[in-house]
């Protein structure tokens, strides 16, 4: 039979590992790369049944990668399933456009893989799991390799060993309940033999109770279950990573003795006790905060709702007054219309846009004022350099109902301000950008053709605009305020190249 092959394009060494243990499950070898670079590379040698592509990546993104594989002839057979944490219709939409086959999520199950190996028909019959358990032997053996790391050597086992391994660290697993147990008998009041001589319950509400209690434990036994596997599973990965990191940094040495060997299984077996514990300890604490979490759910959900309508609303009341106070005559000067900024020669030149307080910088109106002037520049062939700046405004801040970072009111004091800064400094670039942004960066550099680069950062909040006022016993937020609703800009600016 043909080895069936996946590639895994992700930087993140976790994430690798935990998506090649399920797809070794069915059955498949499994490749991976930590670049999309290294991804093409790959691909002028191997050619892989179906291919999981990561969005954020240092260098080539995603959705650029995707481009390139469709865009050769001997690669654009090959199916390629995103595997991201990003989300959302307009994304998948976008992903399926460029040819991609579907979007994945990094919390992933076992049935979305299940899924997604039959829609390309590579589903091969999953890796039995009887009555024992090899994985913990498996993860027993890791972790031991590990701990005797100092004492011994790193060469692995010989095959006799690990077979002995394996048969004496398997663990024994009780099997649940299944749906096929007999029916409960609703015709019979049962009662112990201590309880008090009270009227029965009603027939009809017996059997309301039974199925409740009877679909609830159903539902309970699903959820450990789904909880262990990616729990076992993630354990596993992680363990093996770290011998495999161990096994390159340790010197060879020579084979320890057969002696030490025999040393070894009750060591092992030590090892397999101490995983399996772990494990049942987390199932108990599972079950124990389930039936908690069921009745916090309710009022959770109203809270949020509640907090969700407070935000809007006070981010709407944010951007009115941001929106009616005047940019400082210096913020006025640098700042035009769109269209004086890209209609002359487009060789050099730049604008400014405002943002108001607490709105993901590169989003709403800023996103269609970048899209208008790419696609101007796109229609005038430039050629060179296009820089998208974001730049935070030290806001007067205060916390509101909910716990919710607000902007300070203008009579407040500035001695009463709890905080000083911005909601997003602590984002990264790619998080000051929303989706929409992403894809519509990616589409213009595919719709450049490499006539210019886009090039997006963060700038420092030092680079002022409008500068702010002294601080003293008089000062009021919002004389602060207006000079940090100036600072708070996205910058844009293209230089053509000579």
């Amino acid at each position: 039979m043909t080895s069936r092959r996946a590639l895994v394009v992700d930087d993140s060494r976790s994430a690798r590992a935990f998506l090649t243990r399920i797809l070794e499950r069915y059955e498949l070898t499994v490749d991976g790369v930590d670049s999309a670079e290294q991804a093409l590379a790959y691909l002028s040698q191997q050619q892989p049944d179906v291919i999981f592509m990561d969005h954020l990546m240092p260098g080539m993104d995603g959705f650029q990668a995707l481009q390139a594989i469709k865009n050769n002839p001997r690669t654009a057979t090959i199916p390629i399933m995103m595997y991201t944490s990003q989300e959302g219709e307009l994304y998948l939409s976008q992903a399926r456009a460029l040819g991609a086959i579907g979007v994945l999520p990094k919390q992933i199950k076992h049935a979305d893989v299940s899924k997604a190996l039959d829609q390309l028909k590579l589903l091969g019959e999953p890796r039995a799991v009887g009555a024992t358990v090899p994985i913990a032997a498996t993860a027993a053996a890791a972790a031991t390799a590990v701990a005797a790391g100092s004492a011994m050597t790193a060469t692995p086992a010989t095959p006799a060993m690990a077979a002995a391994t394996t048969a004496t660290a398997t663990v024994q697993v009780a099997e649940l309940p299944t749906d096929s147990s007999p029916p409960l008998d609703t015709t019979q009041e049962r009662r112990a033999p201590t309880r008090p001589n009270v009227a029965a319950i009603p027939a009809e509400l017996r059997l309301v109770i039974e199925a409740t209690v009877t679909h609830q434990l159903r539902e309970l036994r699903h959820f450990l279950g789904e909880t262990m596997e990616r729990q076992a599973d993630r354990i596993v990965g992680d363990v093996l990573t770290s011998v495999a990191e161990r096994a390159q940094e340790t010197p060879p040495a020579l084979t320890p003795p057969a002696r030490s060997r025999r040393h070894l299984a009750p060591w092992l077996i030590g090892a397999s006790l101490v995983v399996a514990l772990v494990c049942a300890l987390q199932w108990w604490q599972e079950a124990r905060v389930a039936g908690e979490l069921r009745s916090q759910l309710t009022g959770s959900q109203q809270q949020l709702a509640q907090t969700e309508r407070n935000l809007q609303a006070l981010q709407a009341a944010a951007a009115a007054a941001v929106a009616a106070q005047p940019l400082p005559t210096e913020a006025q000067a640098m700042a035009g219309p769109l269209a004086a900024a890209a209609g002359g020669d487009a060789q050099a030149a730049s604008m400014i846009d405002p943002v108001p307080f607490g709105e993901v910088p590169l989003a709403g109106v800023r996103l269609d004022h970048v899209s208008q002037l790419l696609a101007r520049l796109i229609a005038q062939d430039f050629r060179g350099v296009v820089k998208i700046r974001t730049i935070s405004g030290r806001y007067c801040m205060v916390t509101g109902p909910g716990g919710v970072v607000m902007q300070a009111s203008d009579t407040l004091p500035y001695s009463k301000c709890e905080q000083v800064g911005n909601p997003h400094d602590d984002d990264s670039v790619s998080e000051r950008q929303s989706v929409a942004f992403a894809n519509m960066i990616a589409t213009a550099r595919a719709s450049a053709a490499g006539r210019f680069d886009i090039q997006i950062s963060a700038g420092s909040p030092d680079e002022l605009l409008a500068t702010y006022p002294v601080i003293s016993d008089t000062l009021t937020a919002g004389e602060w305020n207006r000079a940090a609703a100036a600072n708070n800009r996205v910058e844009l600016r293209w230089q053509a190249t000579p």
